[in-house]
C-alpha cells in the first residue's frame, strides 16, 4: 500500500483539486467513492465513473473559462484522458499532479510530480469530503453547458453528436459498448450523457488503430453473449476489418454495428491536413464509396440507414430491439460534422461567458 499522507497534506491545502478519470476495465468499482469525493469528477465513459452531466471536453475548449478554472491539485486514475481540450489544460496548470499507476506509468506528457503505485480504490476514498465553492462552480458552469449543447445537437446539422446522444438514451442498462478509435472515442467522451453502472465501455484505443475493430467488438459480444452488444465504428473502421462480420453467423452472435457514415477519414478535416485542399481527398479523407447495404446483405445483417437527426430515437430502438443483428448507418457529411461540432463549442463557451 502506498504512502497515503502527501496527498492527504496536498488536499488540505487545495482550493482547486479535481479527480481525472481514463479509461478503466474495473472502474465501475470505485463509483461509490468518486460521488463522494468532494471535487469535480472529469471521467470518460470509458473510465466507467461517468455519473454527472459534466461536459468537460467542451467546456474546456472555452479559453477564458478554462484559463480561469485551472486546478491547483489534479488526482489521475487510469489511462491518459482521451479528450484534447483536458490534456491541454493538464498541461497549462502546470500543479502537483498525483498520478495513480499500479502497473507502469501512464503519463505521456511527463507532468506528474507524483506517482502512486496502489489500487485506486483508497485513493479515490482519500477524496471524499463537504462540497465547496469550487465544485458549486462546476456544476453551475455544467448545468449551462449542457443546456447549451442540447439546444445546438437540436438545431444544427445531423453528424456524431446526435447519433451518441440518441445511442446513449436508446442503449439497455446492461449494454456492453465497443467504441471504436478515431471519432466515435472522442465523440462518446464529448456527447455521451452520465453513464449507467452496469453498462461496459470498450475499445482499442492506443493498441492498434482503426485495425480490427469488428473482430475486436465482436469478441466482446462472444465474451459476453447475454448482455445486448453494440459497437459504434466509423465508416473506414468498418472496411478495414469488414470481413470481422463473417464472426456473427460463424459463431451466432447478436450485435447492433452503428456506423457513422460521413465516407472517409472525418477526422483529418479537424487537422491541419484540411488546408491541402489539392491532396486532401486522395492521402487523408481516402473516401470509399461503398454501398453499406451491400454489406449488410453479404455477411446476413438487418440493414438501415438514417440521414436525418429526428430518425435517430426510432432507428436506435428498432435495430437494438431486433431479433437478428442490424447494421445501422448513420449517413451524414464530413462538412456537417465540423459545422456541428463546432456550432456545440461555440454555444458551450457563450454560456459560459467566453
Amino acid at each position: 500500500m502506498a504512502d497515503l499522507s502527501p496527498l492527504r497534506q496536498a488536499l488540505a491545502a487545495a482550493q482547486r483539486p479535481v479527480l481525472v478519470a481514463g479509461e478503466m476495465r474495473d472502474g465501475a468499482r470505485l463509483r461509490a467513492a468518486a460521488v463522494d469525493a468532494g471535487l469535480p469528477v472529469l471521467a470518460e465513459p470509458s473510465s466507467h465513473l461517468r455519473f454527472a452531466e459534466l461536459p468537460y471536453d467542451a467546456m474546456l475548449r472555452a479559453p477564458d473559462w478554462a484559463a480561469a478554472h485551472r486546478p491547483d491539485l489534479v488526482v489521475r486514475i487510469g489511462a491518459p484522458p482521451t479528450s484534447k481540450p483536458l490534456n491541454q489544460w493538464l498541461a497549462a496548470a502546470r500543479t502537483r499532479t498525483f498520478l495513480v499507476a499500479e502497473h507502469g506509468r501512464a503519463d505521456p506528457d511527463r507532468i506528474a510530480t507524483d506517482l502512486l503505485r496502489c489500487d485506486p480504490l483508497p485513493v479515490v476514498e482519500a477524496l471524499a469530503g463537504p462540497g465547496t465553492s469550487w465544485m458549486d462552480q462546476w456544476t453551475a458552469a455544467a448545468g449551462r453547458a449542457g443546456a447549451a449543447l442540447d439546444r445546438a445537437l437540436e438545431a444544427g446539422p445531423l453528424f456524431e453528436g446526435q447519433a451518441v446522444r440518441a445511442l446513449a438514451r436508446a442503449a439497455p442498462p446492461n449494454a456492453a459498448l465497443f467504441v471504436g478509435s478515431s471519432m466515435p472515442i472522442r465523440d462518446v467522451d464529448t456527447f455521451w450523457p452520465a453513464t449507467v453502472p452496469s453498462q461496459s465501455f470498450l475499445g482499442n484505443r492506443g493498441a492498434s488503430g482503426i485495425d480490427g475493430l469488428v473482430s475486436s467488438g465482436l469478441g466482446m459480444a462472444a465474451a459476453w453473449p447475454n448482455r445486448p452488444a453494440v459497437l459504434l465504428l466509423g465508416d473506414l473502421s468498418l472496411y478495414h476489418d469488414m470481413n470481422g462480420l463473417w464472426a456473427l453467423r460463424r459463431h451466432g452472435l447478436r450485435a447492433t454495428v452503428v456506423v457513422l457514415d460521413n465516407d472517409g477519414g472525418g477526422i483529418f478535416e479537424f487537422l491541419p491536413q484540411a488546408a491541402h485542399r489539392d491532396v486532401f481527398e486522395e492521402v487523408f479523407a481516402t473516401p470509399l464509396g461503398l454501398r453499406l447495404e451491400d454489406v449488410a446483405r453479404l455477411y446476413g445483417l438487418g440493414y438501415a440507414c438514417v440521414d436525418r437527426a429526428d430518425q435517430l430515437p426510432d432507428a436506435m430502438a428498432d435495430a437494438l430491439s431486433a431479433d437478428a443483428s442490424v447494421l445501422l448507418v448513420v449517413r451524414f457529411t464530413r462538412a456537417a460534422s465540423v459545422e456541428g461540432h463546432r456550432a456545440c463549442w461555440r454555444a458551450v463557451a457563450e454560456a459560459l461567458g467566453d
